[in-house]
């Protein structure tokens, strides 16, 4: 069994596609780095997707049919060949791998902020997280962001494939294996990385940032309500607590 990193803390972002998991992990590294010593600190982001075979994204859209009634008019033969997508086509020994000789490699503290699909599938890298996170959103919404992201802004995909990647693969992969991993987490981010949600997090970071490192937020109103400063907060330090978990509405 996998146990928590010595030098690193180390936060999971999980969730569906599209959820804003990316997004998140970025404004959480750009707003510790407004408020700590980048000295004092240092912030990694790993991407999941560079731990499958294409690299590119999550769901490979081009090995679903391109045609614009695809998901409407596939056979049943048709759809025994289409890929289905499951955690298998990540490499989880090799993220843990990697985390571990960036824990043991760094002479000061480090945060690392994994992001992908399934940020919250595997045991072994549960246990060696102090903070884990759901970003959650409705599948209209992801839908929405993923043709944004892939079609409209890099102009990668083509719409019509993006919309069977969906309807035919990601959408069960949804129900089927990444919704579950919910469970696990000890924070829900239930309409994506709004600000209240990230400033939760950073909240709970800070509680495992070294004493001599820690920061005093000024950015703050004067009824905002730390975690730190919370009793039952103070107590549970977010991973002690199991089978619950904070969800912001």
């Amino acid at each position: 069994m996998s146990q928590q990193l010595s030098n690193s803390i180390l936060v999971l972002l999980g969730g569906g596609h599209a959820a804003g998991k990316r997004t998140a992990a970025l404004s959480i590294k750009d707003q510790l780095r407004s408020i700590m010593s980048e000295s004092s600190v240092d912030v990694q982001i790993i991407n999941m997707n560079e731990y499958t075979d294409h690299e590119r994204s999550s769901v490979d859209p081009s090995q679903f049919p391109s045609s614009k009634s695809a998901a409407i008019t596939v056979s049943k033969d048709a759809s025994q060949s289409l890929p289905i997508l499951k955690p298998s086509r990540f490499n989880f020994e090799k993220l843990k791998r990697d985390i571990k000789e960036l824990d043991g490699a760094s002479s000061t503290q480090t945060i690392v902020l994994v992001h992908g699909l399934y940020a919250l599938y595997d045991k072994d890298l549960r246990n060696m997280a102090q903070i884990k996170v759901f970003i959650d959103s409705d599948a209209d919404t992801r839908l929405i962001r993923w043709i944004r992201r892939d079609v409209l802004e890099s102009e990668s995909e083509k719409l019509e494939t993006v919309i069977n990647a969906y309807l035919l693969g990601a959408r069960l992969e949804m129900s089927d294996y990444i919704f579950p991993t919910k469970e696990f987490c000890d924070v829900i981010m239930p309409k994506g990385p709004e600000p209240n949600s990230v400033s939760l997090v950073i909240d709970g970071i800070l509680l495992f940032v070294s004493k001599n490192d820690q920061p005093k937020r000024t950015d703050l109103p004067f009824n905002y309500l730390r975690p730190a400063e919370i009793g039952n907060f103070e107590k549970e330090k977010f991973d002690v607590q199991k089978n619950k978990f904070y969800q912001l509405n």
